[in-house]
């Protein structure tokens, strides 16, 4: 039986990032031996910009209009990654942003620790935009699909695999089974509150991931959250927001 992973990537305001993460998506970054590696771009309430420019990518794509538009973005976004799992016609999924580059070897490597036990998530280096959380590093490579300098990327991503995982980590990309991610009950609809789930009342106890992961995965299914160090990604950081 053939394997197969479906790599999503969520999409709103800007054609520059639609471009940036459908041209990976497309290219060898993105095949992985023994695997059916499928793609799609979800334009998760986009404007007419986005809409527009998404036949000319040639990429595979749908369109997921939020039954509350209004609501805090948050939210809108954890269901449309919940709608992304649903769609699927694969057996795992591979959540990314649209402003991450890939690395050689990111997807083959992450999913040799993809074995039912882990949450496999890629190591990042961040632009320094924000501080980088855990396991991750700061190092401009670009602020912008329009300025980023692919040549020194490729030579550092390349120096800096390392063959071990790490516990714990930033939190994607990220690779789950499709039928335990919907066993778990999928990504809480908002980040965690002390009145409940994406309500925006408050401080956020929990974001709607660590949660996930934390709460969910591993207290009811034993699962640990790992970053995989020869899976390296360049995270722009608040790419779309910043357009």
């Amino acid at each position: 039986m053939v394997k197969s992973i479906e790599i999503i990537a969520l999409i709103f305001r800007s054609v520059d990032y639609l471009e940036f993460i459908t041209e990976q998506l497309k290219s060898d970054l993105c095949k992985v031996e023994g695997w059916d590696v499928g793609i799609r771009v979800i334009a998760n309430d986009a404007t007419n910009a986005v809409l527009s420019a998404l036949p000319a990518t040639e990429m595979p794509f749908t369109i997921y209009n939020d039954p509350n538009p209004s609501e805090y973005y948050i939210n809108r976004v954890y269901r449309c990654h919940n709608h992304g799992v649903m769609t699927s016609d694969y057996s795992n999924i591979c959540f990314v942003n649209s402003d991450i580059l890939f690395s050689k070897n990111w997807l083959d490597n992450l999913l040799k620790h993809h074995d039912g036990n882990n949450i496999p998530c890629c190591q990042l280096v961040e632009s320094g935009k924000m501080p980088s959380a855990s396991h991750g590093i700061s190092c401009n490579f670009g602020t912008h699909p329009k300025n980023i300098n692919y040549s020194e990327w490729d030579k550092f991503s390349q120096k800096i695999q390392r063959p071990i995982i790490l516990e714990g980590g930033l939190l994607g990309p990220v690779i789950f089974e499709k039928e335990r991610f919907i066993e778990a009950g999928m990504y809480p609809e908002g980040n965690i509150y002390h009145d409940g789930v994406g309500t925006c009342n408050g401080d956020v106890l929990n974001t709607s991931d660590v949660y996930f992961f934390n709460e969910i995965l591993a207290t009811k299914f034993g699962m640990r959250h790992i970053t995989v160090c020869d899976s390296v990604c360049y995270h722009i950081q608040e790419g779309e927001k910043d357009e």
